[in-house]
């Protein structure tokens, strides 16, 4: 979290972990580059001074980890199409630099060779999204 607060000074991440051990089977370069993609995205659309929350929790035989910001809600028309190649929801970057659309598929990608699942989802009061992804832990 440390190398994320400094990347992005702009942003305040709040963690919370669980007290209990999650262990997971993966490639660590992965992970870290799927934790960037989800960092980068959440950094980009939270609102204000709002927090950025991160959490990973264990449930059952499952680690879950979510990105949660207060922003802008998810276009209703977006359904299951966010995870895909070349999809963006970004308005034009100044300079009229494109928006590639690959990191959350990236994300997708990451998560599915890790035998994982991502979604993303409106909070409760479209005050922002939660991206929730979760993975078998190892035995």
């Amino acid at each position: 979290m440390e190398g994320y607060r400094a990347a992005y000074p702009a942003r305040r991440f709040d963690l919370a972990l669980t007290d209990q051990p999650v262990m997971l089977r993966g490639a660590p370069d992965l992970f870290a580059q799927l934790l960037d993609k989800l960092a980068a995205n959440a950094a980009d659309f939270a609102a204000g001074d709002s927090p950025i929350q991160i959490s990973l929790a264990r449930a059952t035989s499952e680690a879950v980890l979510r990105f949660v910001n207060t922003g802008p809600a998810l276009p209703a028309e977006m359904g299951g199409k966010l995870f895909e190649s070349m999809v963006s929801v970004r308005k034009e970057r100044a300079g009229g630099a494109p928006h590639l659309g690959l990191g959350l598929y990236i994300v997708r990608l990451i998560a599915e060779f890790h035998g994982g699942r991502v979604s993303a989802t409106n909070r409760p009061d479209n005050s922002g999204v939660v991206f929730e992804l979760r993975f078998p832990v190892a035995a």
